[in-house]
């Protein structure tokens, strides 16, 4: 059974609420409650093509690239230490609350596939994902 897609600023609400939340565990050391909610609201993310969603991109990519550092014990994924998670995730949070595009110049430069083509492959994998979702 397929879920119905999201809206913009339903996607964009629950993505700002999703990051705090985790940024309120990953300062508890609640490592484990990362990214719980991120497979749902992958797979119920925004269907339509639209520039909007190029911050909903960046931010749902920054997530998954969180998750995946935690996964690998804290290894530096983007030269991102352990403790800059949270405050990132914030400012990101901010960002998408107040429904403008992320302001962090660290966080577009790794995340932002539209702004930086050369990125790597977790860019990629998920936009391939978000594109191929359907067809399966």
């Amino acid at each position: 059974m397929t879920r119905d897609a999201l809206t913009y600023d339903a996607a964009r609400i629950a993505l700002a609420e999703h990051l705090t939340r985790d940024a309120d565990a990953h300062e508890r050391e609640r490592y484990d409650e990362i990214g719980r909610r991120f497979d749902a609201l992958e797979r119920a993310f925004p269907r339509q093509e639209s520039a909007d969603l190029t911050k909903l991109y960046v931010a749902l990519t920054f997530w998954d690239a969180w998750i995946e550092a935690r996964n690998l014990g804290w290894q530096s994924t983007g030269n991102i230490r352990q403790h800059e998670w949270p405050q990132l995730a914030r400012d990101i949070a901010a960002d998408l609350t107040a429904d403008r595009e992320i302001t962090s110049a660290r966080v577009r430069q790794r995340f932002d596939a539209g702004a930086h083509g050369g990125l790597g492959d977790r860019v990629q994998i998920i936009s391939d994902r978000l594109r191929n979702r359907d067809l399966k």
